[in-house]
């Protein structure tokens, strides 16, 4: 009987106990940011619940089901060629030219995942581990879309002014793969300049340089046109005044000036003659006039 009284005395405490690996093993916390699918382990319906988890400590069977949490914050890749960037391996993009040349450079992006879409993820890429999703399958779906956009761009082009355009289309080319399960990349673009041989950027300088120096000399060749018809619009117009001066000097106003003239001459004399006058004999004779002798 000693046995069974101890059993009866320890009960509660074999049900705690029982409780807690009970609790602890049919149980789960779902951390806020993350999300979390129901899988089924056996049965006709083996395979993931149509629905995601929320947050918080969710309960289950885990000898039929299993939880698979996934985040659905931010993630963030970075594929380098540097070791800097603390890869291990060489993982920057390489992709061809319209012209077939080589081109590399390093990307980085970053996606979120849909909470709502969390089971058709699963369904597709059975990946619980984000990581590998992302260094995988997301860095191959990136590099084939390079590959089939760049084919439409001179290296020209994506060395200048197309550039942002070229990205635009990558990115999009990629959201069109990923988006049917939940992924969309918010953020997608170069770490830096392109990677092209050094023969080609030369080239390219060379050329960048020869059209500015030919837009400067235009520009100049423009201002002196300008210049100088702006000193033939003056010389025109000075040459018409002239003209138009010349036409109008006649005889009548020569002589009405003349007598203008002499008018204003008469209108300053005070009616006194020379009463003196100075010879040009050499001897300087001074005579005095006759009838002016101030009388």
């Amino acid at each position: 009987m000693y046995p069974k009284n101890l059993l009866i005395k320890f009960a509660p405490v074999i049900v705690i106990v029982a409780g807690l690996i009970l609790f602890t093993t049919c149980t789960k916390r779902i951390d806020p940011g993350y999300a979390g699918i129901e899988v089924d382990l056996y049965g006709g319906n083996k395979g993931v619940q149509s629905y995601s988890l929320r947050t918080g400590m969710v309960f289950y069977n885990p000898l039929m089901t299993s939880i698979v949490t996934y985040p659905v914050f931010v993630q963030t890749a970075i594929w380098t060629r540097s070791a800097d960037e603390g890869k291990a391996t060489n993982e920057e993009i390489t992709f061809n030219s319209k012209e077939g040349l080589v081109i590399s450079g390093d990307v980085n992006l970053s996606y979120q995942l849909d909470e709502k879409k969390v089971p058709d993820f699963y369904v597709k890429f059975r990946q619980d581990n984000l990581d590998h999703f992302t260094h995988g399958i997301m860095r191959n779906l990136t590099r084939d879309a390079f590959n089939e956009e760049a084919v439409n761009f001179t290296v020209e082009e994506l060395y200048g002014v197309r550039k942002e355009e070229f990205l635009s289309k990558v990115k999009e080319r990629v959201n069109v793969n990923i988006q049917t399960y939940g992924i969309k990349i918010e953020q997608f673009g170069f770490v830096g300049a392109l990677r092209i041989p050094e023969n080609v950027i030369n080239a390219l300088n060379a050329k960048i340089e020869a059209t500015q120096n030919a837009i400067k000399a235009e520009n100049v060749l423009r201002q002196t046109e300008a210049e100088a018809q702006q000193q033939i619009t003056r010389a025109k117009g000075a040459s018409e005044a002239n003209r138009l001066l010349t036409s109008s000097i006649s005889q009548q106003l020569i002589e009405w000036r003349r007598l203008e003239i002499n008018e204003k001459a008469l209108g300053k004399w005070n009616g006194s003659v020379p009463t003196v006058y100075s010879g040009t004999t050499g001897n300087n004779m001074i005579l005095q006039l006759p009838g002016l002798s101030g009388k």
